[in-house]
């Protein structure tokens, strides 16, 4: 501990002057103060060891100080004058009592001041009065006195570096006596040196040292947050890891959510979210039902339909009706021959040309012979028939904020895709190929992010509103119903459950730790946040600690109690409570289930 010290008197009352003179008397009673224990420069909260030492000067015409009372004052105002007593400089030095007295002295030593700052001068009483021989230095000094104080604040007067502090005798108290019939009024300063006010910056440390009492800045670790100024909600301020707030150190990418017939826009700067506007209606999407009869497009909700454009097929009856009438005349006479032919030919409806009648006429014998042929009724009919195929699972896309955390944090952000370009109905299978996505859920301030790995199982459900009807029976959630969900799009569902693996990184930088999740979603009103139409979208994120191998028969166990083909509605009977509970309702965002894609066959 540096001592500041400040020897302010070392006098007695005199009967005469120095150099000392036949008759003279003099009683000189000596005091020192070192700061023993504690830290060279102080901070609030530190302790600091005070050792009070006690000595004498010359003691002419006597031989004995003798020590009744012994003062100290916690902390002085040095604008003022330094003494016994002195100008109290605020709550700033608290006395830690009576039971950290120890002494040298022989003696034991008492106050009656209790742990405090108040009142600012400690009054030490010997259990018996100290009798201290003539001439005996304060080094080593007679005996001493130690005690402990403790630093609460910084001091407010002309000195702010330094608390001052004063011990001594007050003569008009009779403190202190000699056997010559004099009082001693000793008294003396010191100081306890203080740790400067560092700076303080968002990402940098900025700390005393105490052994130099020099400010010492260290720049704060990587990605730890700071003041968002920039406005865009799709990135994240934080630290740089060299002491600058780095407004753009997280930035959202949204990744495509496969599905042809929605749009891949960046991030929405005013919303932080990745949205996936659909198409315009009659876009051209993948063709795969095999009909040449029917062409795939976009219907403007998100959706590839098969049969957004049909061939028309229409049953066709033909009905061909043909008469023909030959009538041939011959007549045979000695002076002319005269020949007649007439012909007529009917078509109705008519598939051939129509031939106009002819005569012609030649003198000559007659003879008549007369045919008729009649042809009629050709049918023929062809019918073309065109089948629609209902729509099966789900998916979902987008992602939101909530504020219902557990253990509590400010709030937690979540998003992704999941069930493309694969995404079959499963009730539990570990690990499965059939289920493809990316999900995120990260916990602000500093409570840690989980990344999906793997899927172990995906349910989707049709939910009824409170007070509205259940919905009807179909391939399509509530149609037409833009309140219960989840139109638009239009979608078999308006709840997912799905469940995994995931990796959890806790922000205090220890390694990833595997887990063991389970996410609840309901598409209700458009948009979905509590700004809109009531109810909210709901999200709930659950997650488990896992402590030994993801596939060890107890996780196992687990993963499958949590799972969506155990139970799709949210109470379950895992076997140990999540580490982690978030969810509620999603206060900002906009979450979306579509109907499945499956593109792919399962692998």
């Amino acid at each position: 501990m540096r001592l500041v010290a400040r020897l302010l008197s070392a006098t007695a009352i005199l009967a005469g002057l120095a150099p000392a003179v036949a008759g003279a008397a003099t009683c000189n009673g000596l005091i020192t103060i070192d700061y023993v224990g504690g830290p060279a420069f102080a901070l609030p909260g530190d302790t600091v060891r005070v050792r009070l030492t006690l000595g004498t000067g010359s003691i002419q015409d006597g031989t004995l100080l003798t020590l009744d009372r012994l003062r100290f004052d916690l902390d002085c105002n040095s604008d003022s004058t330094l003494g016994i007593p002195c100008v109290d400089d605020g709550a700033i030095v608290e006395y830690e009592g009576d039971t950290t007295i120890t002494t040298t002295c022989r003696i034991t030593w008492s106050s009656g001041h209790a742990v405090g700052t108040s009142p600012n001068e400690i009054v030490f009483t010997p259990s018996s009065p100290l009798e201290i021989p003539a001439d005996t230095p304060v080094d080593p000094g007679f005996c001493n006195l130690e005690f402990d104080i403790k630093v609460l604040g910084m001091s407010t007067d002309g000195t702010p570096d330094q608390i001052e502090e004063t011990t001594g005798y007050l003569a008009t108290a009779d403190d202190a006596s000699c056997d010559n019939g004099l009082t001693s009024s000793g008294q003396q300063a010191a100081s306890i040196p203080l740790c400067p006010t560092c700076p303080i910056a968002e990402c940098v440390d900025s700390t005393c040292n105490q052994d130099t009492g020099a400010c010492t800045s260290t720049p704060k670790p990587d990605s730890t947050p700071c003041t968002d100024t920039d406005g865009n909600a799709c990135t994240t301020a934080g630290c740089d890891g060299h002491g600058v707030c780095n407004q753009n150190h997280q930035v959202e990418t949204c990744t495509p959510d496969t599905n042809e017939c929605t749009d891949d826009p960046p991030c929405n700067p005013h919303t932080g979210m990745c949205d996936h506007p659909p198409k315009p209606s009659s876009t051209p999407c993948t063709d795969t039902d095999g009909s040449s009869c029917t062409t795939a497009g976009c219907d403007g909700q998100g959706v590839c339909n098969q049969a957004h454009l049909m061939c028309s097929t229409t049953t066709t009856i033909t009905t061909t009706t043909t008469t023909v009438t030959t009538s041939t005349t011959v007549t045979t006479t000695t002076s002319s021959t005269s020949t007649t032919e007439t012909t007529s030919t009917t078509v109705t409806p008519t598939t051939m040309p129509e031939m106009p009648p002819t005569t012609t006429t030649t003198s000559t014998t007659v003879t008549t012979v007369t045919t008729t042929t009649t042809v009629t009724t050709v049918t023929s009919t062809t019918t073309s028939t065109t089948t629609t195929t209902a729509p099966g699972g789900c998916r979902v896309t987008g992602g939101g904020r909530i504020d219902t955390t557990s253990p509590p944090v400010d709030y937690a952000t979540h998003g992704g895709q999941v069930g493309a370009p694969v995404g079959f109905i499963t009730a539990f299978s570990p690990a499965t190929p059939c289920i493809q996505g990316s999900w995120e859920h990260v916990r602000h301030d500093k409570g840690g992010t989980l990344h999906a790995k793997s899927f172990d199982s995906l349910v989707c459900g049709c939910l009824p509103c409170a007070g509205r009807p259940d919905p009807p029976a179909g391939s399509l959630c509530n149609p037409g119903d833009r309140i219960c969900g989840p139109e638009p799009p239009r979608a078999p569902a308006n709840k997912i459950c799905f469940t995994g693996l995931g990796k959890y990184t806790m922000t205090s930088g220890r390694r990833d730790l595997d887990v063991a999740f389970r996410v609840d979603v309901e598409d209700r009103s458009e948009p979905g946040g509590t700004n809109g139409t009531p109810p909210p979208d709901h999200y709930r994120m659950r997650i488990w600690i896992l402590d030994s191998a993801v596939d060890s028969p107890s996780n196992l166990d687990l993963r499958q109690a949590i799972s969506c083909g155990a139970s799709l509605d949210e109470d379950i009977n895992a076997p140990v409570p999540p580490d982690v509970d978030d969810g509620g309702i999603a206060t900002r965002g906009n979450l979306q289930i579509h109907p499945e894609i499956n593109n792919k066959p399962c692998p």
